[in-house]
């Protein structure tokens, strides 16, 4: 394998931001998100998804306005045009970083969900040194076979709506009244703990130059959004229609649990069909990851993509050895819950007024000159 695997040649079409975005905020979150939201805002937490809504769409507006200014240039590089070659080091380290521990958690998430449902003998970093064999192979065909695969895996994930008849038919109405006794301070909880199920927007930064048409890549993306947000309302409400209150906190992956009652007369558990069918759901989310991680990580070091990426995925496999247990699965989520919410939702903003304030001096300077 050469470098020239990196190099993306055929730009992309804006509709595979869509893919990418949803497909990276549904596909690892979903497996357990009912839970964490219920025990914020009760049976209220769907609301908390409804108020995420507007400010997911804001953060998408900022972040998809700033790489339109550059339209070449990923994050990094605009790094480098607002701070100089190097202060943006230092943001570039921050983002790289982040999203090197946002494919850490991932994997880190369904090794768990493969050690309790598929192989519970299987050792977590053995699981995770196989998936980086898959790594480097998708990393090496470059951004548009990513960017394919998402689009593919998210198309096939599709059916997986259907599954919601088979808990519905032991819904329970009563489960969601009265609407809003949670207080504002619960809702506010709930909507912070979203934040988490919204993260994957900041990847329009690193797709941005990438993709031919761009004019559209802010549509594709708030639709990305906007989808998600549908499809987490939806799954969220059929959960607390499904499960009684107390269920629903004591479950660690509701998604799995309730496909136990889906019953097909070939098939006797269609829950581990699923834990295993979602493999195809995370890899893209992976991939993406590790692929803008490992730009960060050249930019900032100066080293060749592909030891960088070798470089990663040994690191990723040694912090699952080190980070066992659901203990630190738990404490992964609040670290980059936290660290989420500001890179993704308050950091565009800063980086957008920076942009304007740069690019008007600029303006200004040139017309002075002129």
């Amino acid at each position: 394998m050469t470098m020239k695997a990196f190099r993306s040649v055929k730009l992309m079409n804006a509709y595979t931001v869509f893919f990418a975005v949803s497909g990276t905020q549904l596909a690892e979150p979903s497996q357990s998100f009912q839970r964490m939201l219920y025990k914020a805002a009760g049976h209220d937490a769907w609301i908390c998804l409804l108020l995420m809504a507007p400010l997911s769409m804001a953060a998408a507006f900022f972040i998809a306005k700033t790489a339109g200014y550059y339209g070449t240039k990923d994050l990094y590089a605009i790094h480098e045009e607002v701070y100089g070659r190097w202060l943006a080091k230092l943001p570039n380290l921050v983002y790289a970083v982040y999203l090197f521990l946002m494919c850490l958690t991932i994997v880190h998430s369904y090794a768990e969900v493969v050690q309790t449902w598929l192989f519970p003998d299987l050792q977590g970093w053995l699981f995770a040194g196989l998936l980086c064999l898959l790594f480097i192979y998708g990393i090496f065909a470059g951004i548009n076979a990513i960017a394919g695969f998402a689009a593919v895996a998210f198309t096939l994930s599709l059916w997986l709506f259907f599954l919601l008849y088979f808990p519905l038919k032991f819904a329970s109405v009563d489960n969601l009244l009265p609407v809003l006794e949670a207080n504002s301070r619960q809702i506010w909880d709930g909507v912070y703990q979203s934040t988490y199920l919204m993260l994957g927007m900041e990847l329009v930064y690193f797709l941005y130059p990438f993709v031919q048409d761009k004019r559209n890549i802010h549509k594709f993306t708030q639709l990305a959004v906007l989808f998600t947000v549908f499809t987490y309302v939806v799954s969220l409400v059929c959960a607390i229609l499904f499960y009684s209150g107390k269920q629903l906190v004591d479950t660690l992956w509701p998604t799995y649990t309730w496909f136990k009652v889906a019953q097909f007369p070939f098939l006797e558990r269609f829950e581990v069909v699923a834990a295993a069918y979602w493999l195809m759901l995370i890899l893209p989310n992976c991939l993406l990851y590790l692929w803008s991680s490992t730009r960060g990580f050249r930019s900032v070091f100066g080293m060749k993509q592909q030891y960088v990426l070798y470089g990663c995925c040994l690191a990723l496999v040694i912090m699952i050895y080190l980070l066992p247990g659901k203990q630190n699965m738990v404490l992964l989520y609040q670290v980059m819950r936290y660290t989420g919410a500001v890179l993704v939702f308050l950091y565009p903003v800063l980086l957008y007024v920076l942009v304007k304030v740069k690019r008007g001096r600029v303006k200004k300077a040139g017309a002075s000159a002129a």
